[in-house]
């Protein structure tokens, strides 16, 4: 049942713009933890859903994390130009000048 929500998502989120909304956390492990939800609209109405949650393997820097929503998009084969904003938490990794994920996403995506 879960993967045909899953797929629903993403066939909605394939051919319509949406929001995205991520944040970077660290575990009290030292594991860093990304996660993104989408808002959309969808029968007429605002839906937000969480996309995914992923491991930061490497590192959290702006790229790292692009990188992570690039996979995301590609395995589901969700053009990244349907993404019509962004919100974060205001973090350098986030919105750094020249390396934050959001300059990332207009450089390599836009």
């Amino acid at each position: 049942m879960a993967e045909n929500i899953e797929e629903s998502l993403c066939n909605h989120l394939r051919t319509s713009q949406f929001s995205i909304q991520l944040d970077e956390s660290t575990l009290p492990t030292n594991e860093a933890l990304l996660l993104s939800y989408g808002r959309f609209i969808k029968d007429e109405k605002i839906r937000e859903e969480l996309l995914f949650a992923r491991n930061l393997e490497t590192d959290t820097k702006g790229e790292t994390i692009f990188n992570t929503l690039e996979k995301f998009c590609e395995e589901k084969e969700i053009p990244l130009k349907n993404i019509i904003s962004v919100a974060t938490d205001g973090a350098p990794a986030m919105t750094g000048f020249h390396k934050g994920f959001i300059t990332v996403l207009k450089t390599k995506a836009l």
